[in-house]
């Protein structure tokens, strides 16, 4: 490579090469080393190499630095899942939703982490709804339900900690208030890859939430359940909901990498309920 390619490929502006890198990486779903970057958008190796170096630095790639394959990072995942309208969110996911409403005759939900927030993306109701249905809420307090446990689980130990910082407050006398207890509940969560609120938030509210983990970006989205307990577990036991959940996840998972970037990777009465 001359002097005179290096020098023509500094003049392309520097946020249209970015761009270059992560098309060519969106083409494939196993990634490109630095060699095929270089050759697919014309950059010359030492180019290719700083502007690769500065993009893992920056959380637009990831891979490790040498021979390796990089993909779009976490950065640019969470910027474009966060950016999915809520009516996307309902055409992707309402499918999936709606098999486990009708499974077990309760609402099932989407939740997605937005920033530090969660907020409720989609809720789905059974086909055939009875008279005592609980509906999710819209607020998520990392103690006392199962979509802010099973999201935060999943986290950096810095982010929890982050989180941890402020008092807890006590719902219900089986909410956790003690951030210790919570850290290793918040442990167990992230080994058995679901989370639970018992009568944590509201009386009587059972709910389990699976986390959707979207590629190097980790768990974006939780999908879940929430009933009165007696009527749930009165038909359906714990790792019955459990695994239909964790299918769910998995289904959703691949539904939501696939709507535009590769992020491919090495939880008696009406009423409203916080989940």
């Amino acid at each position: 490579m001359s002097d005179t390619d290096i020098d023509k490929s500094d003049r392309i502006p520097r946020l249209e090469r970015v761009a270059m890198v992560l098309e060519a990486i969106n083409r494939t779903d196993q990634g490109l080393t630095l060699v095929e970057i270089s050759a697919q958008t014309g950059m010359p190796m030492p180019s290719a190499h700083r502007l690769v170096n500065n993009m893992l630095d920056a959380g637009f790639l990831v891979g490790q630095r040498g021979r390796s394959r990089y993909r779009i990072g976490p950065r640019l995942i969470r910027i474009f899942q966060s950016s999915l309208s809520l009516e996307t969110l309902q055409a992707l996911t309402e499918p999936t939703l709606q098999k486990l409403a009708d499974r077990f005759g309760q609402v099932a939900y989407l939740v997605r982490l937005v920033q530090d927030s969660i907020q409720l993306a989609v809720t789905v109701l059974p086909s055939s709804p009875s008279r005592n249905l609980i509906y999710p809420g819209n607020v998520f307090p990392l103690n006392a339900t199962a979509s802010a446990k099973a999201l935060l689980a999943f986290q950096s130990e810095a982010v929890i900690d982050q989180q941890l910082q402020g008092p807890l407050e006590k719902y219900r006398p089986n909410t956790i208030v003690d951030p210790e207890k919570l850290k290793a509940r918040l442990a167990a969560v992230r080994a058995q890859g679901y989370a639970i609120s018992d009568d944590e938030f509201d009386p009587g509210v059972y709910s389990i939430c699976c986390p959707v983990l979207i590629g190097s970006a980790g768990a974006l989205y939780g999908v879940g359940i929430v009933a009165l307990k007696e009527r749930l577990l009165m038909s359906f036991d714990t790792e019955t909901v459990i695994q239909s959940l964790t299918e769910a996840a998995d289904e959703l998972r691949a539904t939501l990498q696939s709507t535009g970037l590769h992020a491919v990777s090495d939880g008696e009465g009406e009423g409203d309920a916080r989940t």
